[in-house]
């Protein structure tokens, strides 16, 4: 009795041993590839430290954090973080995302492929490759393939990149990049909803809006929850799309947080500026995160 209790005792060590062992490459990589430059991002945003002093900067405090908040520049580019946020990820996104899943999981099953296949393209696509078709699109000189077609059918070309209209465009081209994967995380959970419950909406008389918003959106909570958090971090952190497309231009027209931290590390070579706008992003991102799951626990 005592051998065999100290056999599975043995056994259980051996597989705690191997567990550590299987998840040390995962940590060492989170270690290296995240945790270390996300510490040495804060540590610099309290330093003077520029591309031009890299070897002799010194600790300063929140005089970064002090200049941050009282720029207008920063100002403007949270108010048109927010506004790409919610249209691009929130809108274009999750809703929109939830909404073709539905459509697609009720059509035939070959043009529900075909139509998932040729979203998950653009998902796939790298955005560099993204933001140059974008432009080879979208262009007003040289005449890109829109207003090519425009100008072919006797209409005066529009210029899409221009200060007032090239917010719409970065949003248009994140949303055509992240709606692949919004799209395949609801289809799966929509094809996990019983049956039964839709067929009891049906004979209800819900029609297909009102059986989507009402019945099905709201049995998707933590589908939703993993896709706003995801989408919300990538959203966030969008800069090569936007930078191939405008960048950030023009008259900072789409002068988003990451294109204004790249622009204060590379061309005012502020780096320890850039850090401090850095640590806002995470941050943001951290309390938002946090955000949806105190929201969603509590419909729950």
């Amino acid at each position: 009795m005592f051998k065999a209790g100290t056999l599975v005792q043995r056994k259980e060590r051996n597989n705690s041993l191997f567990y550590i062992m299987a998840l040390i490459p995962a940590f060492a990589y989170l270690g290296i590839f995240f945790i270390y430059p996300l510490v040495l991002s804060v540590y610099y945003s309290f330093t003077n430290i520029s591309l031009l002093n890299i070897d002799h900067y010194r600790y300063i405090g929140f005089y970064n954090y002090g200049r941050l908040f009282s720029s207008s520049v920063f100002e403007q580019s949270v108010i048109i973080t927010v506004v790409f946020f919610i249209f691009s990820a929130i809108l274009g996104q999750m809703v929109l995302g939830a909404i073709v899943a539905y459509v697609i999981n009720g059509t035939k099953k070959i043009f529900g492929t075909v139509i998932t296949l040729v979203i998950l393209m653009a998902w796939a696509t790298p955005q560099v490759v993204s933001g140059i078709t974008w432009y080879s699109t979208l262009s007003y000189f040289p005449v890109g393939l829109v207003n090519y077609i425009i100008t072919g059918l006797g209409g005066k070309p529009i210029h899409f990149l221009s200060y007032h209209n090239a917010l719409y465009m970065i949003i248009l081209s994140n949303i055509w990049i992240g709606l692949g994967f919004s799209v395949l995380l609801f289809s799966s959970a929509i094809k996990n909803i019983n049956p039964s419950v839709i067929k009891a909406t049906i004979v209800d008389g819900a029609g297909p809006f009102s059986r989507f918003f009402r019945v099905i959106f709201p049995m998707l909570k933590q589908t939703i929850l993993t896709d706003l958090i995801l989408i919300t971090l990538w959203t966030l952190g969008a800069f090569t799309v936007v930078y191939v497309l405008t960048h950030g231009g023009p008259a900072d027209a789409t002068n988003i947080l990451t294109i204004y931290q790249y622009h204060t590390a590379f061309s005012v070579f502020d780096v320890g500026l850039a850090n401090t706008i850095g640590v806002m992003i995470i941050l943001a991102g951290i309390v938002m995160s946090l955000v949806y799951i105190r929201v969603i626990k509590i419909e729950d």
